[in-house]
């Protein structure tokens, strides 16, 4: 029975789904891999301003290697009027450009001699041009079996069948798989199958410049930002004349934007080329993919290749096992002294702790029974036992253990509707999976160990053969033998020697090697973490029977219409035993602060603001010095020899006019991932150093730099660094203002201009699940009066949601001007317009901001002021997920889910032993106050307690957690 603190949850935890007879070998697939010629076609789409951003013109350059081959402009001719067509042809004759239609450049250029060359097509955020060019589409299908590109877009150019489409999908803000389709023309004869004769698919050689230079760079960037930073020859031009009628001026600086595209390819081409990787540079769109050029480059095989029998139930039990970074606040909507630290680059740190690299350059792995190692192991550990670096090479262990009031991270809907994780005390009368770090955190917190069912430790087997060095940053100076290194540590190692230099460093030396300190971190975070836990949804268009494998001693049947393909490196073990370890060390650190009369106010992943213990009073140099024992202790367990100092002082705790001066840091916390650190000046004025724009991100802004209110100062810090806008600094500068005037729930937000205005969304048509919301808009419409994909589109919320639980979808068509756009709302289920004045305003939808509750804790609640708690969970059942889903809480703010969770549910065997249990239990409850508690009508209770109905699983929980309720209470009284 439920005791009076603990709050009973139904618990998510991450599973492995399989097709079943995906065992069988699948056909081969005839893919022509060669790489692209010398020729290239790079060109660039201007468009309308409206909501139909239909091209008007584009500019192209063909190239031979380096040299020009030709240029050329091409036109809309339904987007221009004979004016602008006559600037254009006369800009096109002093420019010596070919001029033609869109369509002949399409049939000409585009899909004949660039395709026929096997030209590179390049762009800067190329899924948009290739879009602007296409006249028609239809949602991306699989070809030969292959469903990876579903959920995108396939994009026809030409009425001639026997011509490629292009299917695009996307895949973040940052990057998109591209590729031809199979043209007719490709398609096998019955007599060649039988001969043995295949026709290579052609699936082209697509860049995009964007995608690419956040790979080698990281970041974000636009074109601008990016020419500035590589010091190409030419840059952007600034223009305001978008959509207005044509002027050379503007044809200039749109023929500008595709030198400024090549030139920004070739110098990221340069840079990529000192790396001597053997991958092609198509083929590195993000950080990941640069992750395994460098393992390829090694000859590493990933793990599934090497070991494709390995048990499925172990790694079912890894995937229940694993979850993510932590990210919690403890001091919430109160300000406090902090010290703002971080542990230098976590994952790779634990990954060189753990000895790690030796599973990734293996043939495999062996398992074996750890059982009553584990049990002693945990009843004798210490803080101190893990202060040994030696200890956390043991840590490979995956352990199933039974939770009774332990502390361990639990997912769950702690709020009713979204799921997150929450390190809490949990009791549950099932087994669970954790690492081996997480039940040692556990005992730290608690002091008991966990109740260990069983436990299986995993170790490498030998190296492969034929593993080969590499050059790290493509510098011989950071040459890693992969079987000798450690590649990780070896990576930060170097990175160490690289910052060191450059404090001295100035001119040419110091660009060169603020290069190469960027790209070993860049390396050492592709390589260290996300590439191992890599799970890629595709969508069939039926369900797909497959064999779940998770918490469950046994696989059980599930049919989904989406299948979660692995990564090529996918290793769920190494991703679980990673972020175990990581919590570890965020847990650690805690207790050493303990020791110190320290507590914490918020950590994130990596990072931790240490504060005063509530019950103590410290001085700022005492809580200076409390902090600097604390990052001492950590000093034993540095794995590298540059440096052992791996609990690292942010630069938000210097002072802004003396950067070698320790200034007092306050933080004030909201909730998981929303804070801001600011110091506070002797005349009381408050100076932000960092905040968030979590909870914000998807607003569009009210106001801009140039119409900023005077009364609000204006930050001190770089906050476009960080992805923030002016408004969210003013807007954190009130919020810590009321917090330190002793009324944290009374924001003034009358200082900030544009409030008032509807609050709105800009998003982009990036999937065909989204494009739909413009379904009854878009109508009989001609395509080119359509919203078409990759098109902007704006998102608003009715006020009626304020005060009712009805959810309503309204949308409008992008335009530039928000204030018309407005007028254009209309209600994306019937089509029809909505009225402006019922629509959220910007304010209204700020209500709620600086309340936002911490779910996952005790005294999280919208109104609480202080210190939170761990709740007391008690599982009721545990549920099967797959990869969980991204803004989710833009998905809230929009009233539609963006991307759908994969949700496998229950084992069928737990479920009806659950079911037998939560009936027999409820018999002895009066079934009035079982429904009076339940808030289930006596008629459905009767059905379900007689057996004429079999409940959902929504009323079963109600049922379960009433009757809980009622027999605890019964009890009470007894005693």
């Amino acid at each position: 029975m439920l005791s009076q603190n603990q709050v009973p949850l139904t618990v998510s935890v991450r599973a492995y789904a399989e097709p079943v007879g995906s065992e069988k070998p699948k056909k081969p697939q005839f893919v022509d891999k060669s790489p692209a010629s010398k020729w290239s076609l790079i060109f660039d789409t201007e468009t309308t301003t409206d909501q139909r951003q239909e091209l008007r013109f584009a500019f192209y350059q063909l190239r031979n290697g380096d040299a020009l081959h030709s240029a050329g402009a091409v036109y809309n001719e339904s987007e221009l009027t004979t004016s602008d067509i006559k600037i254009l042809k006369q800009f096109a004759v002093e420019r010596q450009l070919e001029l033609m239609p869109v369509q002949e450049f399409i049939d000409k250029v585009f899909l004949e001699i660039a395709y026929s060359l096997g030209s590179a097509y390049i762009g800067f955020n190329l899924p948009f041009d290739l879009s602007r060019l296409a006249i028609r589409h239809v949602p991306a299908k699989p070809s030969k079996g292959n469903f990876s590109m579903v959920d995108g877009f396939s994009f026809s150019y030409s009425d001639d069948k026997r011509k490629p489409k292009i299917q695009v999908k996307h895949l973040s803000s940052r990057n998109s798989l591209i590729r031809f389709t199979v043209p007719y023309t490709n398609q096998q004869s019955p007599s060649m199958r039988r001969r043995g004769i295949y026709m290579p698919d052609r699936r082209g050689h697509f860049i995009d410049v964007m995608s690419l230079a956040s790979a080698l760079l990281s970041g974000s960037w636009n074109l601008a930002s990016l020419a500035n930073f590589l010091g190409t020859e030419h840059r952007k031009l600034e223009t305001e004349e978008h959509g207005a009628k044509l002027t050379k001026q503007y044809l200039e600086y749109a023929y500008q934007d595709v030198q400024v595209t090549w030139e920004c390819y070739v110098e990221l081409a340069k840079r990529y080329s000192t790396l001597k990787l053997g991958t092609r540079i198509e083929k590195i769109i993000s950080e990941a993919s640069l992750g395994k050029a460098y393992l390829d480059q090694m000859g590493i095989q990933p793990w599934r290749v090497v070991q494709p029998d390995f048990p499925k139930e172990l790694i079912g039990s890894a995937m229940a096992s694993y979850y993510g970074g932590r990210a919690e606040v403890h001091a919430r909507r109160i300000p406090v002294p902090a010290v703002y630290c971080d542990f230098l680059s976590m994952y790779p740190t634990v990954c060189a702790l753990m000895n790690l690299w030796r599973f990734v350059i293996s043939i495999g792995m062996a398992y074996e029974d750890a059982t009553s190692w584990t049990i002693d192991f945990l009843e004798s550990v210490t803080l101190s036992d893990m202060q040994n670096p030696e200890a956390w090479k043991l840590l490979t262990v995956l352990v199933r253990v039974l939770p009774d009031s332990d502390v361990f991270p639990i997912r769950a809907k702690y709020d009713g509707s979204s799921r997150s994780i929450g390190l809490n005390k949990v009791s549950s009368n099932q087994p669970m999976w954790f690492t081996l770090a997480d039940c040692i955190a556990s005992k730290l917190f608690t002091g008991k160990a966990p109740k260990v069912i069983e436990a299986v430790r995993l170790t490498p087997c030998k190296p492969q053969e034929n593993l080969r060095s590499v050059d790290i940053a493509g510098n011989l100076e950071y040459r890693v033998d992969p079987i000798a290194d450690d590649f990780l540590k070896k990576v930060i190692e170097n990175r160490m020697q690289v910052k060191k230099k450059l404090r001295n460093a100035v001119g040419q030396d110091k660009e060169r090697l603020q290069s190469e300190q960027q790209a070993l971190k860049i390396c050492a975070n592709a390589t260290s973490y996300g590439i191992y836990v890599e799970l890629n949804p595709n969508r069939h268009g039926v369900p797909v029977e497959q064999l779940c494998y998770g918490n469950t001693s046994e696989p059980f049947k599930v049919n989904r219409t989406s299948v979660e393909e692995p990564g090529r490196f996918f290793n769920p073990f190494l991703a679980t035993f990673i972020t175990g370890a990581a919590r570890l060390m965020l847990g650690m650190s805690e207790q050493v602060a303990l020791s110190k009369d320290l507590t914490w106010a918020f950590c994130d992943t990596d990072g931790i603001a240490f504060t005063p213990h509530p019950s103590t009073k410290m001085s700022d140099e005492d809580l200076f010095e409390a902090v600097s024992e604390v990052r001492d202790w950590f000093k034993a367990l540095s794995p590298y020899a540059e440096s052992n100092d791996i609990l690292k002082l942010e630069d938000e705790n210097f002072s802004i006019d003396n950067p070698k001066e320790q200034a007092l840091l306050y933080c004030f916390a909201i909730s998981a991932k929303r804070y801001a650190l600011f110091n506070i000046g002797v005349d009381d004025s408050i100076t932000l150093r960092k905040a968030t724009a979590h909870g914000l991100g998807h607003l569009s802004e009210p106001y801009n730099e140039s119409n900023a209110p005077d009364s609000v100062p204006e930050p001190r810090f770089d906050y476009r660094k960080s992805g923030l806008k002016r408004w969210h600094c003013d807007l954190w500068h009130q919020i810590v203002k009321a917090g330190l005037d002793g009324k944290p729930e009374l924001v003034d937000l009358d200082a900030l201009p544009g409030l008032e205005a509807k609050a709105v969304s800009r998003y982009t048509a990036t999937t065909p699940e989204l494009l739909d919301w413009f379904k009854i808009y878009n109508g009989d419409k001609q395509y080119c009066q359509q919203v078409k994909p990759f098109n902007f589109m704006l998102s608003y919320r009715y006020r009626t949601e304020l005060f009712s639980q009805q959810t309503f979808k309204v949308s409008a068509p992008y335009n530039k001007d928000l204030a018309k756009g407005v007028l254009q709302c209309f209600d994306r289920e019937t089509g029809k317009p909505v009225p402006v004045n019922e629509l959220l305003s910007v304010r209204e939808s700020l209500r709620t901001f600086h309340l936002h509750p911490e779910s996952k804790f005790e005294f999280g609640n919208y109104v609480d002021v202080g210190f939170t708690a761990r709740k007391h969970v008690q599982v009721l059942a545990i549920e099967h997920i797959g990869k969980e889903a991204h803004r989710w809480e833009d998905s809230v703010e929009l009233g539609e889910i963006l991307t759908d969770e994969q949700e496998y549910g229950h084992c069928p065997k737990e479920g009806q032993s659950r079911l037998k249990k939560v009936i027999e239990q409820c018999r002895r409850c009066n079934r009035r106050k079982l429904a009076s508690v339940s808030e289930i009508c006596l008629r459905e209770i009767t059905r379900v307690l007689t057996g004429k109905v079999i409940p959902t699983s929504d009323t079963l929980l109600k049922m379960e957690t009433a009757s809980m309720n009622i027999l605890g209470s019964i009890e009470d009284q007894v005693a």
